[in-house]
C-alpha cells in the first residue's frame, strides 16, 4: 500500500467582520485551515481596525502603524501550527479534520504516551472536544463526573483508583457496565457513562497509542436505549420552575445589568411562551417563519426535520416585537447566526448550536444560582416548564405533544408521566363527576 501521501496545508488569514468590534473599533484576525470542504479555525492574537485590512490580498495593510510587529506575530503562530501539521504528516498517519482541528487548536497529536494516566488523558480528550465546539460545557462536565464514578469502580473492583491508557480494554469497560447496572443505572445513563471512553479509545487509536480493535470493541458495547429503538430522547429528570420561582426570574430580569444577560433571559421566556421551543430552533428561527399578525411560527424543526406550525401567546408576540426593532432587517430573529449561514450544512449547524448554547447555559446557570434553585437553570428548563404548566392547566396531553413537536405521544407521556395522575384526578373530579336524579 505504501506510505500515505503527505497533505500540504497552510492557514489563510481572514478578518472576522461578523464579530462585534472591541472598544477601540478593532476586529479579530483568524487563521483558517481547510481539509476538503471542512474548516479548522483559530483566533490569532491580533486585532485590527477594518480600514487596515486588505481585502484583495487577504492580509494586514502595510499602512498599519505596527504592520511589521503584527505580521511577525501572525507568522509565528502560523509557523507553529504548520510545524505541528508537518510533524504529524511525517508519521505517515492519515490526517482527518478532527486531527487537524486538534493540531490547529494547539494539541500535538504525538504528545501523549500509552503510559499516561487513562483519566488524565480522558479529560484532555473531552476538553479538546469542548474547545473545538463539538460538545457543550454540560456534556464535558458530565464526562468529568463519570470519570469520578469510574475511579470508584476501580477502587471497589481492583483496589486502585487509576490505570494507564494502555490498560484500557473491552473487558474492562464491560465490567464497568456490569458495575453500573448493579448500582441500578438505566441503559441510557450507562450509555452516557461509556461514551467518553469510546471517544478516548478512538483518539488513542488515531494517535497509535491503542490498538484500533479495542476502540472498535468498546464502541460496540452500547446498550439498547429508547434513542436507539427510535424514540425521541428527552431529559428523564424533569426540572421546571414553579410560578413563585418564575416571579423571582422576572424580578432578576428587570434588575439585569448586562444587555446580553437580558437577551438570554428573553430567549428563555420566549421558549416558555412559544410552546417550549428548543434552543436549536430559537437559534435557527428566521423572520420569514414568523407571522406576528396571526401569532404563528411555521418552521422546519432542527431536531425532527419536520415542518411545524406553532401558535404563540401574547408574551411571545411581545418579545418578538421587541427583537424586531433590533434584528428585523436581518435574517435570523435572535441574531445568533450570520445572514448567509447555510442551514443545510448539518455539521456546521451543530457546531454553531453548541457554541451559542454554551454561553446561554453559563448565563442561565448564574441566574439560577442567584435564585438559589436546587438544580441548574438551563434552556431546557423552559421547555419542561411549558409542558408541566400546560398539564397543570388541563391542556390535553395529545395537544401538548403536538405543540412541543414530539415525534410521538409516547414520548410526552413517558417524560411527563408523573405529572399526569393529579391532573387526571382533577379531570375526573371536575368533568366526570356524574350525578343521577
Amino acid at each position: 500500500m505504501g506510505r500515505p501521501k503527505i497533505t500540504k496545508i497552510s492557514g489563510k488569514l481572514y478578518l472576522r467582520t461578523d464579530r462585534k468590534p472591541d472598544k477601540n473599533g478593532r476586529l479579530p484576525l483568524y487563521l483558517d485551515y481547510t481539509l476538503g470542504t471542512k474548516h479548522a479555525r483559530i483566533e490569532t492574537t491580533v486585532w485590527i481596525e477594518e480600514k487596515y485590512w486588505d481585502k484583495e490580498k487577504k492580509s494586514i495593510s502595510p499602512k498599519h502603524p505596527q504592520y511589521a510587529r503584527l505580521q511577525n506575530q501572525i507568522e509565528k503562530q502560523r509557523r507553529d501550527i504548520d510545524e505541528r501539521i508537518f510533524s504529524f504528516n511525517e508519521r505517515g498517519a492519515r490526517l482527518t479534520i478532527d486531527v487537524l482541528r486538534q493540531l490547529v487548536a494547539g494539541r500535538n497529536a504525538q504528545g501523549a504516551s500509552s503510559k499516561e494516566d487513562l483519566l488524565t488523558y480522558g479529560k484532555s480528550v473531552m476538553n479538546d472536544e469542548y474547545k473545538l465546539g463539538k460538545i457543550g460545557v454540560a456534556v464535558r462536565d458530565n464526562a468529568y463526573s463519570n470519570f469520578n464514578q469510574f475511579r470508584k469502580f476501580l477502587l471497589q473492583v481492583f483496589k486502585e483508583d487509576s490505570i494507564f491508557l494502555n490498560e484500557l480494554t473491552v473487558d474492562l469497560i464491560r465490567q464497568y457496565i456490569l458495575w453500573r447496572q448493579g448500582n441500578g443505572n438505566t441503559n441510557e445513563t450507562i450509555n452516557k457513562a461509556i461514551t467518553p471512553f469510546i471517544k478516548i479509545a478512538k483518539r488513542a487509536a488515531e494517535e497509535n497509542l491503542l490498538d484500533s480493535s479495542i476502540s472498535f470493541g468498546i464502541s460496540g458495547l452500547y446498550l439498547k436505549s429508547q434513542k436507539e429503538l427510535g424514540s425521541e430522547n428527552e431529559d428523564g429528570d424533569v426540572r421546571y420552575l414553579t410560578e413563585q420561582q418564575m416571579g423571582q426570574f422576572l424580578k432578576l430580569y428587570d434588575e439585569a445589568k448586562y444587555d446580553r444577560t437580558r437577551d438570554y433571559m428573553d430567549m428563555f421566556l420566549f421558549s416558555l411562551n412559544a410552546c417550549g421551543m428548543r434552543v436549536s430552533d430559537m437559534i435557527t428561527l428566521e423572520w420569514a417563519s414568523v407571522d406576528l399578525n396571526n401569532a404563528l411560527i411555521k418552521k422546519i424543526m432542527y431536531k425532527t426535520k419536520q415542518l411545524c406550525t406553532i401558535p404563540i401567546n401574547d408574551m411571545a408576540v411581545e418579545i418578538l416585537k421587541r427583537w424586531q426593532k433590533r434584528t428585523g432587517k436581518n435574517r435570523f430573529v435572535f441574531g445568533l447566526l450570520q445572514d448567509d449561514f447555510d442551514l443545510s450544512d448539518d455539521e456546521e449547524a451543530k457546531r454553531k448550536r453548541l457554541n451559542k448554547n454554551r454561553a446561554f447555559i453559563t448565563s442561565l446557570k448564574a441566574i439560577g444560582d442567584k435564585m438559589d434553585l436546587p438544580f441548574n437553570l438551563s434552556p431546557h428548563v423552559a421547555r419542561h416548564t411549558f409542558a408541566v404548566w400546560a398539564l397543570q392547566r388541563g391542556v390535553d396531553i395529545h395537544k401538548i405533544s403536538v405543540l412541543m413537536g414530539h415525534s410521538s405521544i409516547m414520548v410526552t407521556e413517558k417524560v411527563y408521566a408523573k405529572f399526569l395522575p393529579s391532573t387526571l384526578q382533577d379531570e375526573v373530579r371536575n368533568k366526570l363527576n356524574f350525578k343521577f336524579d
